[in-house]
């Protein structure tokens, strides 16, 4: 079996390293994967790889040239900007990891480099132009090269040329009207963020949440040394004219402008040091935020979506994970590809994953919706509310789910 793979991100490489693994010499699976751009994205945050995503990549063979890179995350302190107090703590003693997504990708990439190519290649720099299935209609005059694989997996993200042009093309990206911002510093004392609680205690140990009235920004180490900080938070940002395939660096007039955004949602409060801090940031990013509607098609004949071409949703610090997931629990179903056709496959792999999707992206679009400029007491309410979904989170077990345990369908 030959899997061509469309995207080397995260839900992508996950896929292609999982599928390796299923491969057998009395059943082999040979990987393609092609990436639009030239060579890896350096653009991208710091992402939160929870308990789960990291158990994945340790069975990837990735965790061990990640985790270095990143930092532990043993628990999210959730603050209130207009106390400067603590209103609890998120996933206590987890091993959660923080860490930049382009060392993640990096990681990914070196293990898939290890196997040998003709087992498992990458193709950087490749333009699909046409995708179709043996019986459709020939390929249009002009294609450059063709490619033949026995499944299709589209993991090219929410603006994903396999969706569009096969898959599901009535199902489109809608822009949200917002942007996801983000910029880094580099602190005076490693380990010591600058920003303390009324009380006069460090409030950013390794990762922490301060939710204020104009929004929320989080705040946190993320490589080992602790010299660098990442801050991020949600601002309001017209759609941009290229239909916002990548993220941008702010210059000039435009960083002071995202600079500025980020001092008027987080002006004044009980917290000493968060003006200092985004005042100091040395670079501004900020990545459109589109998002696809809940359900839509996954799967037409022999190819699958996957990652957020199949689910994208708002911003909510665990879909680096999903995505790996998805790759994962694929790999699992293709245990049986000798005994089932692959349109059955594709259908055992959405009968396991549609609902635990649909939750995810209820409870993102639930917290998304939440980001808006909030009167005074809204701010008390939210901060209630903060302090009931922290009893909430700690009072269930979140992470012992592995889709590589889950029963197959009949």
């Amino acid at each position: 079996m030959h899997a061509i793979i469309v995207g080397a991100g995260p839900a992508g490489l996950a896929a292609a390293l999982a599928l390796h693994q299923q491969s057998t010499p009395s059943s082999p699976i040979r990987v393609t994967v092609l990436e639009l751009r030239p060579n890896i994205q350096t653009l991208g945050g710091a992402v939160n790889l929870t308990p789960i995503a990291m158990r994945y990549l340790d069975a990837l063979g990735v965790g061990a040239r990640l985790r270095p890179l990143g930092v532990r995350v043993p628990y999210i302190e959730m603050l209130s900007h207009r106390t400067g107090r603590t209103l609890g703590r998120v996933w206590p003693d987890v091993d959660a990891l923080r860490v930049l997504r382009q060392d993640l990708v990096e990681a990914l990439v070196a293990t898939a480099r290890a196997v040998p190519e003709d087992q498992l290649r990458l193709r950087y720099g490749v333009t699909i132009t046409h995708i179709e299935e043996k019986g459709d209609a020939a390929s249009p005059e002009g294609s450059i090269a063709t490619l033949d694989g026995d499944i299709l997996l589209g993991c090219d993200g929410i603006h994903s040329v396999v969706r569009s042009t096969y898959v599901d093309p009535a199902r489109r990206k809608t822009y949200s009207g917002r942007a996801s911002a983000y910029g880094f510093i580099t602190v005076r004392e490693p380990g010591r963020a600058g920003i303390e609680t009324a009380d006069g205690s460090p409030a950013v140990n390794v990762s922490s949440i301060i939710s204020g009235r104009l929004g929320s920004l989080l705040v946190t180490f993320f490589e080992p040394s602790r010299t660098k900080l990442y801050l991020t938070t949600v601002i309001a940002r017209p759609e941009p004219a290229d239909g916002g395939r990548d993220g941008r660096r702010a210059a000039g007039e435009d960083m002071e402008a995202v600079r500025q955004d980020f001092l008027r949602r987080f002006r004044g409060g009980k917290l000493a040091g968060v003006e200092e801090t985004v005042q100091r940031c040395e670079e501004w990013v900020s990545f459109p935020v589109y998002m696809l509607p809940a359900g839509g098609v996954w799967s037409k004949g022999r190819a699958l979506l996957l990652g957020d071409a199949a689910h994208a949703s708002p911003p909510q610090g665990e879909s680096s994970g999903l995505a790996i997931e998805d790759g994962v629990l694929l790999a699992h179903v293709f245990s049986r590809r000798d005994t089932r056709s692959v349109p059955q496959l594709f259908a055992d792999y959405e009968a396991l994953r549609r609902d635990v999707i649909k939750k995810a992206h209820d409870d993102a679009v639930f917290r998304w919706e939440q980001v808006h400029d909030r009167s005074w007491f809204g701010m008390i309410f939210l901060e209630w509310l903060t302090i009931v979904y922290v009893w909430f989170k700690n009072s269930k077990e979140d992470f012992g789910r592995d889709v590589r345990e889950l029963p197959l369908p009949a």
